[in-house]
């Protein structure tokens, strides 16, 4: 309770709501109380923001690809938060706090665009050969639309793109890879854009070579 020294005019000591009265070298000063933080989050809270942080830190990797990959699904939104929400629920796995990320789930680009027709993928002494079948043209499909790889080395935390390396008619290319990469796991995605950059295809994961 408040209390009024000098009438309602004067100033107050102690609490009143939530205001806070006291003197200080003889005048009357008056503060708000400050509010206790909101309660402390649940175990299923902090689980959902372990899930999230492990999603971004990998998604973030992409995010140049992602800016170009999620621009119409994100319409004036954030192509990066667009690719979050897409990708969160399938792209990390496992029970708490042992969660996993699913690099099989994980998608940079989303569109209308056809993607390679039955991709295969091989690891050679200095490089990757990435090779697809041809497939009839159509307005989605044109031989002049650009191929784009993702390789990823979790052993040495690096990862390596090729964007718009060669074009769909070229049906395969080579990736070359740094020296000390022959006997690690490498894990690979590729991805097409139309010629005039305003069509993205979804990107497909190639698999762990």
């Amino acid at each position: 309770m408040g209390i009024l020294r000098k009438g309602i005019f004067g100033g107050f000591e102690k609490k009143t709501g939530a205001l806070i009265g006291r003197r200080v070298k003889g005048k009357s000063i008056i503060y708000a109380r400050q509010r206790k933080n909101a309660k402390l989050r649940t175990v299923a809270q902090l689980d959902q923001q372990l899930r999230f942080d492990l999603a971004n830190s990998i998604l973030k990797w992409f995010s140049d690809l992602i800016a170009v990959g999620f621009k119409r699904i994100a319409g004036k939104g954030s192509a990066f938060n667009a690719a979050v929400r897409y990708n969160f629920s399938a792209l990390v796995t496992g029970i708490s706090p042992d969660y996993v990320i699913d690099y099989s789930k994980l998608v940079y680009s989303r569109g209308s665009l056809e993607g390679p027709h039955r991709p295969s993928i091989s690891r050679l002494s200095d490089g990757l050969q990435v090779s697809w079948l041809p497939d009839v043209q159509t307005r989605f499909n044109q031989y002049s639309d650009k191929a784009t790889f993702v390789i990823y080395c979790p052993d040495r935390e690096m990862f390596m793109k090729f964007p718009e390396h060669v074009i769909r008619s070229a049906m395969g290319c080579f990736l070359p890879l740094p020296v000390g990469l022959t006997d690690v796991s490498l894990y690979a995605w590729m991805s097409f854009i139309n010629a005039d950059g305003k069509l993205v295809s979804d990107s497909v994961y190639l698999g762990v070579i």
